[in-house]
């Protein structure tokens, strides 16, 4: 492809174009915080569970923090995109 034709195509791009109504963005973040909610809270369930996930059993602990780094995962790219979102409006309508 020529560079031409690809800076052709760059520039035709809108964000816009991709754009969401406001209130689907709304539900989708109330649905997000409620996956955060739950895997915290399995996380939690699976401590309990397994007694405590002892840190001397490396295979429930390792798990455990597994279950905790999902959590924490889904909360910071979650959080992050609909961060962004609220200071950049492009992507919603």
């Amino acid at each position: 492809m020529k560079l031409s034709k690809f800076l052709e195509l760059s520039e035709a791009w809108d964000p816009k174009d991709y754009a969401a109504n406001k209130r689907d963005v709304k539900k989708l973040e109330m649905k997000c915080n409620k996956a955060v909610k739950l895997l915290q809270e399995i996380a939690k369930d699976f401590k309990k569970m397994h007694g405590g996930a002892p840190v001397s059993h490396d295979v429930l602990w390792n798990t455990f923090k597994d279950f905790e780094d999902v959590a924490r995962n889904a909360s910071a790219k979650f959080g992050g995109w609909f961060g962004y979102l609220k200071h950049d409006d492009d992507y919603i309508k």
